[in-house]
């Protein structure tokens, strides 16, 4: 049997129950030994398990090829693979501006995945979800903080929106191209939300912006080795107070 340490793919085809025994076997034995791995795998189970329960509630629908957990995790990996593709080419282009004139502000690559999509995405999926937006409720307290630190593998502040009518629901973890994300999930009075994610980056320095896209307002940082995201509706005055409060509480 193999002991060799398993590739991200198999432990993405562990879950999915694609390896051959033997294989699985050897991936069995090697989580064994390496909870921070086994973690990982026990969240990418939790994930696929919430995902095929919201199909299966919605069985009067034709089911949809990209809410299968595979392509999920595929489409995010091959984002992250695109990232890398933009990183080089914009590194090309400077290169090229230095000597001819150019400005890389001009330059737009098309179909370049922008700035934390996952996290756009994220909000689109589990903010509309009224039965279980989060996995731990906000009155778990304490645990609730912890966990999610000792999950992504940093102090994880839970940032206090009340003063703008948003109260904590809880937390959830996702699985990511880049390792475990966290999602933290606000929602006042009138049942509108704003979500607040982290998860590791490979992005180099530190950067900040602004996006919208389709009514969804955007706020996102990078620092000290991890993405942040706040998102919520463009059109709520209070959002641009809220993205400030959460990034100062970090």
């Amino acid at each position: 049997m193999s002991l060799d340490p398993p590739t991200e793919d198999e432990l993405q085809a562990f879950v999915d129950g694609r390896l051959d025994p033997e294989r699985a076997r050897a991936v069995e034995a090697h989580l064994a030994s390496h909870p921070d791995e086994r973690a990982r795998v026990a969240a990418y189970r939790r994930n696929a398990e919430e995902l095929r329960a919201l199909l299966a509630g919605a069985s009067l629908l034709p089911p949809s090829p990209r809410l299968d957990p595979r392509a999920i995790r595929r489409d995010l990996r091959q984002r992250s693979q695109r990232r890398a593709v933009l990183g080089a080419s914009l590194a090309v282009a400077l290169g090229i501006g230095a000597l001819g004139g150019w400005t890389a502000r001009s330059m737009r690559l098309p179909g370049a995945p922008a700035p934390m999509d996952d996290a756009v995405e994220a909000y689109r999926t589990f903010a509309t979800d009224r039965v279980r937006p989060v996995e731990m409720a906000a009155g778990d307290g304490g645990d609730l903080q912890a966990w999610l630190s000792g999950r992504l593998g940093r102090p994880v502040a839970l940032p206090d929106l009340a003063p703008y009518g948003f109260d904590l629901l809880g937390g959830r973890l996702l699985s990511t191209a880049n390792g475990p994300a966290v999602l933290l999930m606000y929602e006042d009075r009138d049942g509108q939300r704003v979500s607040f994610y982290i998860r590791p980056s490979s992005r180099p320095g530190e950067l900040t912006g602004t996006r919208r896209d389709g009514g969804l307002a955007t706020r996102y940082w990078f620092r000290n080795g991890y993405g942040f995201a706040v998102v919520g509706r463009a059109d709520d005055p209070r959002i641009a107070e809220v993205q400030e409060a959460a990034r100062l509480s970090m």
